[in-house]
């Protein structure tokens, strides 16, 4: 069994760091872990979010969060921090990594779990958050539409502005649809890029 390693770098102040995956334990600058000592191996995906207009604000990521049977969590990310605004995408090596880490680690720990799917706090963030404001923007256009036809005040210019809220709900529903499809569940497949 051959090592396998996976580099990236979190951001600017942060230096490169390499972890190596050997035939019984996983090896970063600083320290290492067994691999009987890995409770759990989440993998799972960010969705990045675009603006009509603006391009592309944040660009997903996948990410490999591996927990110890300490409690400690090492996260690992797709996106290699180049330079200020600028992102490298390794998720193909991401990819390959967490794959042999889940072998292995299955190997040597079966009652590990793997799981795909955001953490559960970070998920119910993301559905609050968006499900928040998608709420809000349904509540703004009935209550100003019901209340501007009681006040026969309809014209051109309100259905425009109305119309133009509606459109909006199309950003935080995707979200939403996005967010639901990354839960929280278990990894049977040996096919990690199909989960995340």
């Amino acid at each position: 069994m051959t090592n396998v390693t996976y580099q990236f770098r979190r951001s600017l102040i942060a230096h490169a760091q390499e972890y190596a995956l050997t035939e019984s334990a996983l090896v970063w600058p600083g320290g290492s872990a067994a691999l009987a000592d890995i409770q759990a191996v989440r993998i799972y995906s960010i969705p990045g979010l675009q603006m009509g207009g603006i391009g592309n604000i944040a660009s997903p990521s996948r990410r490999c969060a591996i927990t110890l049977s300490s409690g400690d969590i090492i996260q690992l990310s797709s996106a290699h921090f180049l330079s200020p605004g600028r992102f490298e995408d390794r998720s193909p090596a991401l990819i390959q990594f967490a794959a042999a880490l889940v072998a292995r680690v299955r190997a040597a720990n079966p009652g590990a779990r793997i799981l795909s799917g955001m953490p559960p706090l970070l998920w119910w963030s993301w559905v609050l958050i968006f499900g928040v404001l998608a709420l809000l923007l349904i509540l703004c256009i009935a209550l100003g539409l019901i209340g501007l036809t009681l006040e026969h005040q309809n014209t051109l210019g309100t259905f425009l502005l109305f119309f133009a809220l509606a459109v909006l709900l199309i950003g935080p529903i995707s979200f939403l649809r996005a967010t639901w499809r990354r839960r929280t569940r278990t990894l049977d497949s040996a096919d990690i890029s199909k989960a995340i």
